[in-house]
């Protein structure tokens, strides 16, 4: 599997770059296109959050695959477990054991690491292309106030990480858990990005439009639902933004 890398200095969004600039990029022969930005003056996160960094700091990638027929829209969660896993696997590799919390957020203990967006156009049955937004912490040690308090590699590890090496790790680890997508081991990504789960089996307090309840937390199905075993003993499934986690508990 091959990849192009595209490097830029500043741009509004590497997401919203590369979804202009699709067609121009692709380069047959190519299985991944991947954009990166020093510096972003628009990044976007999940629930039209801005995702802030400073310049020259963090890896700001943006990723276009189109795996054909391999993807099903019933199945598309998939691509966002199989990234989330590649983070796990990269960040693994410099000592940094993390867990990762429903959708698409990577943490180390009860700090946000980095972030993923998956934006999706389909054709019929199947994902015709996807772009793959990550934003992950590497040097920036100063963050301003947020809902979850971030944490980088540099904060864990105690030294500086070249962005670069963290970049070739992170596109070294995916290009391994695409290409098992492709070939049809979805079934290990799931049972990975499961087992790595924050809170799973863990009992918290969550908010529905019904109101407030607690729960248990069994999992994640294969569309992306959040599988939660109430006190009453009934299975709920929830898409994302359906429901809300009220207490975060490590």
């Amino acid at each position: 599997m091959s990849i192009y890398i595209k490097r830029l200095d500043v741009v509004d969004s590497t997401n919203r770059y590369l979804r202009d600039e699709a067609d121009n990029l692709w380069v047959d022969g190519k299985e991944i296109v991947a954009v990166t930005a020093r510096h972003q003056t628009a990044g976007r996160g999940q629930r039209g959050n801005v995702w802030s960094s400073k310049d020259g700091e963090n890896l700001l990638l943006s990723m276009l695959v189109r795996p054909g027929n391999s993807l099903e829209v019933a199945n598309q969660f998939l691509l966002s477990q199989a990234v989330a896993v590649s983070l796990h696997a990269a960040m693994k590799c410099y000592g940094i054991e993390t867990r990762l919390k429903w959708p698409n957020d990577i943490y180390v203990g009860n700090r946000k690491l980095a972030g993923i967006l998956v934006e999706l156009d389909y054709s019929g049955a199947f994902v015709e292309q996807a772009i793959v937004g990550i934003g992950l912490n590497v040097n920036q040690t100063d963050f301003p106030p947020m809902d979850r308090v971030p944490v980088s590699m540099k904060m864990l590890l105690d030294k500086d990480v070249h962005v670069d090496d963290a970049l070739a790790s992170v596109l070294a680890s995916f290009e391994h858990y695409y290409g098992m997508l492709l070939g049809g081991d979805s079934g290990a990504i799931a049972r990975e990005y499961n087992s790595l789960l924050l809170g799973l089996g863990e009992r918290h307090r969550f908010s529905d439009a019904d109101g407030e309840f607690r729960a248990v937390i069994e999992g994640v199905g294969p569309a992306g639902h959040l599988l939660l075993r109430r006190d009453d003993g009934t299975l709920s499934r929830y898409a994302f933004k359906e429901v809300e986690q009220m207490m975060f508990i490590i």
